[in-house]
Order: C-alpha cells, then structure tokens, then sequence
C-alpha cells in the first residue's frame, strides 16, 4: 500500500487568481514563496461543483489571501527545476480567527 506524500507549506502569496476549468467547476491558482526554503511555490485548489456559491468562494478567498502568508496542505508534489508544483487540499490564513458559524460545524 502506497500513502500519498503530503507537505505543510507556509509562505507569503505572491499571486493568487480564481480561474474556472472547461466543466465550469472554479479552480483557485496560487502563487507564494515558502518561508523556510525560499522555494517558489504553486498550489492548484478546485472546488467540488461549478455552483454560484463554489465561484463566490473561491473569488473571495483569492482576494483574500493576495499579499497574506497563508498555509496549505499540500499533496501530489511535483518537483521542477526553480518551482514546486502541488494540489492543495486545504488553503488558509494561518493568523486567522475560526468561525463561529453554525452552519460551517
């Protein structure tokens, strides 16, 4: 049995754009160098669905998370010559307070 590889990375966001894929579904690219390497490094998140409240998040957290340090979980890294390429699994701002809504427990 083989376990996928999984990294934590933190670092500042460089770039952070909201695209959407052929099948409509929202795809969040973002861009950031990790803090304790200095590696460049970036992340691909898609959401689930191509509903309106999927894009609505995922433009709201890129405009969030431009110019933030923010930290992923990352899995299926893919090592290139100056640059990490990954699939992020779960993207945040380290710093930040959790919610206290109901409906997001």
């Amino acid at each position: 049995m083989t376990a996928a590889l999984q990294l934590r990375i933190r670092g500042q966001v460089t770039s952070c754009v909201c695209r959407t894929t052929t099948a409509g579904i929202p795809l969040l690219e973002v861009h950031l160098t990790d803090a304790a390497t200095g590696q460049e490094v970036r992340a691909r998140h898609s959401y689930p669905n191509g509903s309106a409240s999927s894009h609505m998040a995922a433009n709201a957290l890129a405009r969030s998370l431009r110019g933030q340090v923010a930290e992923l979980d990352a899995t299926n890294p893919r090592f290139r010559a100056r640059r990490l390429d990954c699939d992020a699994a779960h993207i945040g701002l380290p710093y930040q307070t959790p919610s206290t809504r109901k409906d997001l427990e």
